[in-house]
């Protein structure tokens, strides 16, 4: 279970923090510095991200088209995902992240690779862990969203240098038999945006591009 915590935990963010460790609040990319607070990118991974534009845009699926300022994307990461447009594509580790233009927003995935953890499970030890790391950590839900354990989504908050931060993270099994995380990030104030950005990325979320 150890090694599970880490890998998901440090599956965070980019966007110029590592959600799942700690997070300076400065720079433009994901940094394990020891100032940091929330990391959402994997605390596993190594260097900084690459900012690759390797994702095309993509016809759109049987679901029908995203909604007007949104685009659809095939990751070559192997998925296909709805995101805001003008929202740059960076990597870190096994994580991929589509960030705002400010730098103040993100959608992150990964996938959950630890045999024998459950959505719901890695969700829980995201959460312990966020509590010990992160000032002003407050977990807002925590819940089973599918049937057989197959889904749960976290919300919750945080302190950073820029002010308070307020995350949606949606852990599933997909259509491939892979477990995945999708989490969308922002300022509080943003609220409740966060929720309609991962709301559309699921809706069009696709494994196996």
């Amino acid at each position: 279970m150890a090694a599970a915590v880490v890998a998901v935990l440090v599956a965070g963010g980019v966007g110029g923090w590592l959600l799942w460790g700690r997070d300076s609040g400065t720079g433009p990319g994901p940094t394990a510095g020891p100032s940091a607070t929330v990391s959402e990118a994997p605390v596993t991974s190594s260097g900084a991200p690459s900012a690759s534009d390797s994702a095309s845009d993509s016809a759109s699926p049987s679901e029908g088209a995203p909604p007007p300022g949104t685009r659809l994307v095939e990751d070559v990461a192997g998925f296909t995902i709805a995101v805001p447009e003008g929202w740059n594509r960076t990597t870190s580790g096994a994580s991929v992240f589509y960030n705002a233009p400010d730098g103040a927003s993100l959608v992150q995935v990964f996938t959950i690779d630890e045999p024998g953890l459950s959505p719901y499970d890695a969700l829980r030890e995201t959460s312990r862990n966020l509590a010990e790391k992160n000032p002003g950590y407050q977990e807002i839900s925590l819940e089973r969203t599918g049937t057989d354990g197959k889904e749960a989504e976290l919300v919750y908050a945080y302190d950073r240098t820029e002010g308070r931060r307020k995350v949606v993270d949606r852990a599933f099994t997909g259509s491939d038999g892979r477990q995945y995380a999708v989490l969308a990030a922002g300022p509080e104030t943003d609220w409740p945006g966060q929720r309609e950005t991962l709301d559309t990325a699921l809706r069009f979320f696709k494994p196996g591009s």
